[in-house]
């Protein structure tokens, strides 16, 4: 019996513009959505695929941390 691939939980939340300065907005619906606030800080990064991934200050200083790395509340 072949297995099926899990399904992946993803949502289009449309189309950003990087602007003059290298900047995006996340967002309303993502930012309500992920309790992105002002001023936080977000990890940004590329995957294999040359995705860009951003993930929040906490979850990646947990994943880190779970190596033994330092994140850049440790710099």
């Amino acid at each position: 019996m072949v297995k099926k691939p899990k399904p992946v939980d993803k949502t289009l939340y449309g189309v950003v513009t990087v602007s003059s300065k290298g900047q995006i907005i996340i967002p309303v619906g993502l930012r309500k959505e992920l309790g992105i606030n002002d001023g936080d800080q977000l990890y940004i990064m590329k995957n294999d695929r040359n995705d860009i991934v951003l993930m929040s200050v906490e979850r990646m200083e947990g994943i880190l941390k779970h190596y033994g790395l330092r994140g850049a509340a440790d710099m």
